[in-house]
């Protein structure tokens, strides 16, 4: 284990992970609609998907973020890797037909250099070991392929206790923000080159206008240290030489 380990162990993540997943998930998910698809509009911006590129999709969940994949890119080659067999179970349903992997996050079950993209989404705060998982990350990433990750910053703990006391949704279940300082950090010990940080989703509410202010609000402070004040930040890496 690294200096970065947490104290939650693999199972009592998996355990969480399947004890909601099936329609609490789903409805929880329904009813933040414009904050939770936030990351799948933001990560196809940063993925610059082409045809035939072999892409992860890490951790999967169930596969919401599959239709938004493959409308932008119909032609790319996708693999869903997750944790939960329920959610996996999930995501089979929802998306028949596509490529599903059962793993841990600290060995992912790939031979090295296998992917051109990966992306992963409020994932890392999930580890028991981030490094760890960082670096398979970059293990199975093609030399100067990319990696979109979005995560909590540290800042945003405070919506974890707020959920825990008024129930918004399911909770976040073991888990640790992890500050943009110490996610730069991270990346560059697993091998990636950080090309861009910027911090997003500071009104996490409403329709258009609020997504349109929400931009305007990141490009101005985003990737500054107020970015840290972003309900979610988005790290654009290169699998370094």
């Amino acid at each position: 284990m690294s200096r970065y380990a947490n104290k939650f162990k693999m199972d009592e993540v998996r355990i969480f992970w399947d004890s909601i997943a099936g329609h609490e998930y789903e409805h929880a998910n329904e009813g933040m609609n414009r904050v939770h698809t936030q990351r799948f509009r933001e990560a196809l911006k940063r993925l610059e998907l082409r045809p035939d590129m072999r892409v992860l999709n890490v951790w999967s969940r169930i596969g919401d973020g599959v239709p938004w994949l493959l409308e932008d890119c119909p032609d790319i080659r996708l693999v869903n890797a997750e944790l939960s067999l329920e959610m996996l179970r999930g995501s089979s349903r929802l998306n028949p037909g596509e490529n599903h992997v059962q793993t841990s996050l600290h060995e992912l079950p790939f031979v090295d250099s296998s992917f051109e993209r990966v992306m992963s989404l409020e994932t890392l705060e999930h580890v028991p070991d981030p490094l760890l998982f960082l670096r398979e990350l970059r293990r199975i990433t093609v030399d100067g392929g990319r990696l979109v990750m979005s995560l909590p910053p540290s800042f945003a703990e405070w919506t974890s206790v707020l959920n825990s006391m008024l129930k918004f949704h399911h909770g976040e279940g073991p888990h640790r923000f992890v500050s943009p300082g110490e996610v730069k950090m991270m990346l560059g010990d697993a091998g990636f080159r950080l090309d861009d940080y910027r911090g997003t989703l500071f009104l996490p509410f409403g329709g258009e206008l609020a997504e349109k202010l929400d931009t305007l609000i990141s490009r101005s402070i985003g990737k500054s240290f107020l970015g840290q004040l972003g309900m979610r930040s988005f790290y654009v890496c290169t699998a370094a030489v």
